[in-house]
């Protein structure tokens, strides 16, 4: 809306100030008093004396948009030549259509989000209820509610599982793949798989969600795959020493989709987070169908490499993160890097230039061609 107002405001000054230009005397802006026109009979020309800044008269022509646009219309400003007419009713259908979409979105919104609203509050009342019958303890109730909250806040409201349970098994392999395809690519060991492969390893892949402070993987515990984060935080803890914080796409037990591995740190969830899980045995089965045994050979030994020198460089087994670092002017490009974060901006800001300079520059163009000494405007 305040993009379109910005256009139709510079366009209707521009139209007036061209009918000025061809000797029409008749103008919005010189009804009010923005500029006067001259006529110099024995020069056959015209030129406008501006009486008002030009930062007045955009203001004045914002105003009249947005009052045309959303069908105001207090009668101060009135177009008075045939083109100025022509573009307010332009003006006054585009206005109309805009206004009708966002009316329309909006209480859609809202209809949406309050029946939705309602139904995740009836729902946390109902388990207060359940907890305050089971004299559940505080501590394990606000756990529980704070986990309704976050499904709420990234769902609002909807059933995932439902959703999926519902969608015949072609369309559940295609949205499991669009949802794991990356995590699973992101793994060392899988960096150089095909279609096919990547297809069949994200049919089997395990997600679990996770409160703070739950325990994933305890020391001593056996590992039954290769864990990455999708969402979230997780910390790795050595005792009660912080060793790490993994965050998206980080990973460990890379090295237990080979070998048998049996965690030596515990790992806990830090906030609410989704973990993805690569069964091992899941991922040997369709491997040997799918591999020649030289390939598996190599993923194994990359496998084996990086969790020796994540353990050298972390003390901890899995995570090739800090193994693999990127370099050159990849390093520059990556999305999380702050070069890249700051040519984003740049663009966007650039962007946003040329959108509203555009029909600015238009609106000064006659003044910019035709002004003699800042102050008059000539033209045959």
């Amino acid at each position: 809306m305040a993009l379109a107002g910005h256009w139709c405001g510079c366009g209707f000054f521009y139209t007036a100030m061209t009918q000025a230009l061809r000797g029409n005397p008749s103008t919005w802006p010189q009804d009010i008093g923005i500029y006067r026109v001259h006529d110099t009979a024995e020069l056959n020309l015209y030129h406008v004396e501006m009486l008002k800044s030009t930062s007045e008269a955009y203001i004045q022509s914002l105003y009249w948009a947005y009052i045309t646009m959303i069908t105001t219309g207090f009668g101060d400003i009135v177009p008075l030549s045939i083109p100025e007419t022509v573009w307010c009713i332009i003006s006054m259908y585009v206005g109309v259509l805009i206004t009708t979409c966002a009316i329309a979105n909006l209480q859609l919104l809202v209809t949406n989000m309050d029946a939705a609203r309602t139904q995740f509050q009836q729902k946390l009342e109902l388990t207060k209820k359940y907890t305050r019958y089971r004299r559940l303890p505080s501590s394990l109730t606000s756990r529980i509610i704070s986990f309704y909250e976050y499904s709420w806040d990234l769902l609002k409201g909807a059933d995932e599982e439902k959703f999926l349970s519902e969608l015949p098994g072609s369309l559940q392999q295609q949205v499991a793949n669009f949802m794991y395809r990356d995590l699973i690519s992101s793994l060392p060991v899988l960096r150089k798989a095909n279609n096919a492969l990547l297809n069949a390893l994200a049919d089997c892949a395990e997600i679990s969600t996770f409160s703070p402070h739950d325990d994933i993987l305890k020391p001593g515990e056996p590992v039954r795959g290769a864990v990455l984060v999708s969402r979230g935080e997780l910390i790795v803890l050595n005792g009660k020493t912080v060793e790490r914080k993994m965050q998206q796409f980080d990973r460990f037990a890379e090295e237990s989709l080979f070998i048998p591995k049996v965690s030596d740190r515990l790992i806990r969830a830090n906030t609410f987070c989704e973990v993805f899980l690569m069964p091992a045995i899941a991922f040997q089965d369709i491997i040997n169908a799918q591999c020649d045994s030289a390939h598996i050979t190599q993923m194994k030994d990359t496998a084996l490499t990086l969790a020796k020198n994540s353990v050298k460089a972390n003390k901890m087994f899995g995570s090739g993160v800090d193994v693999v670092p990127m370099r050159g002017f990849n390093k520059y490009c990556h999305p999380d890097s702050r070069f890249r974060k700051v040519w984003d901006c740049l663009i966007l800001m650039g962007l946003s230039y040329y959108i509203i300079a555009i029909p600015l520059n238009i609106m000064k163009s006659v003044r910019s061609h035709f002004f003699v000494d800042n102050a008059a405007l000539l033209i045959v």
